[in-house]
């Protein structure tokens, strides 16, 4: 990739890190084409996400909603993707409960598990579908073209010669206020929603900083852990209340479905409170400013 350094001008940060995500994303997306892989799917949909992330950040560096259209395209490959996760996800969950959070439900969990199988290979079989409809080949094209033309002139909303530094500081902070209203909701236990709502500012901050991580010293790997090691564990939350919500949806009433849900409930108590300690530990209402220190 071509040198990024902190004083380099924004426009042409821009083309080229935004050039670079497209290319791994591109590329992702070919390897899935040919095998539709766990693992590749997996990378597939991070690289979606990360780009759509650095579609938003760059935005105004380029003509009026040009990348905004570009953006739209890569969410739908981020949903066709996350449909076939969460099922693949939940029959992981589901299989390897161990004998005695079984012994209530196991003629429920298995009959479940059955469905959750079908609508897999259903599911993936769509997959391949949906990703080859969309056409990989002509978006890529579009977006090297919007990235070949910046607005240099007469832009409105920002100045495209600034230091990468000084855009990077006011775009780490952006998200750094959405962490910090959320973390205050999100210590409230029984807030799912809050806590849903971190782990997606949280995933940002990290794409975010990943995208801009050229412009960063020799320090970044260690926050980089601390801000994937809080997404995980949100993402473990997260998980959870989805397979509550199943276990109410998809489990007949009564002593099999409440078992399941005492589970469910006692395994979420554990990782909340390894979220606490992991807050303890590494706080992530500061990342922002250990961010900016960063520059």
């Amino acid at each position: 990739m071509f040198p990024i350094f902190s004083t380099t001008p924004l426009w042409i940060a821009a083309r080229h890190l935004l050039g670079a995500h497209g290319e791994d994303f591109f590329r992702r997306w070919a390897k899935v084409n040919k095998g539709f892989g766990v693992e590749e799917i997996h990378d597939l949909r991070v690289a979606s996400r990360r780009l759509r992330e650095g579609l938003a950040l760059f935005e105004p560096c380029f003509p009026d909603k040009e990348l905004s259209r570009i953006g739209k395209q890569v969410k739908q490959v981020t949903g066709i993707l996350g449909s076939l996760r969460n099922t693949d996800e939940s029959v992981l969950f589901f299989s390897v409960l161990e004998p005695e959070e079984l012994l209530q439900a196991e003629l429920e969990v298995r009959d479940l598990l059955t469905h959750l199988e079908k609508e897999g290979k259903a599911a993936r079989k769509k997959l391949k579908g949906d990703l080859h409809a969309l056409k990989p080949g002509p978006l890529g094209s579009v977006l090297k073209a919007i990235l070949d033309k910046p607005q240099l002139f007469g832009n409105t909303q920002l100045d495209p010669f600034q230091d990468s530094s000084l855009f990077a500081e006011v775009a780490i902070t952006v998200r750094e206020q959405t962490l910090s209203k959320l973390l205050t909701q999100a210590l409230d236990e029984t807030n799912t929603s809050a806590q849903h709502q971190l782990r997606i500012a949280v995933k940002r901050m990290r794409y975010r900083l990943e995208i801009l991580q050229p412009l960063f010293n020799s320090d970044f790997p260690e926050l980089h852990r601390v801000l994937k090691g809080c997404q995980e564990v949100l993402g473990k939350l997260h998980d959870l209340d989805i397979f509550a919500e199943m276990v109410l949806d998809r489990i007949p009433e009564g002593a099999g479905q409440q078992s399941l849900l005492q589970t469910i409930a006692a395994r979420r108590r554990r990782i909340y409170a390894s979220f606490l300690e992991l807050l303890g530990s590494c706080p992530i209402d500061t990342i922002g400013v250990k961010a900016r220190s960063y520059l």
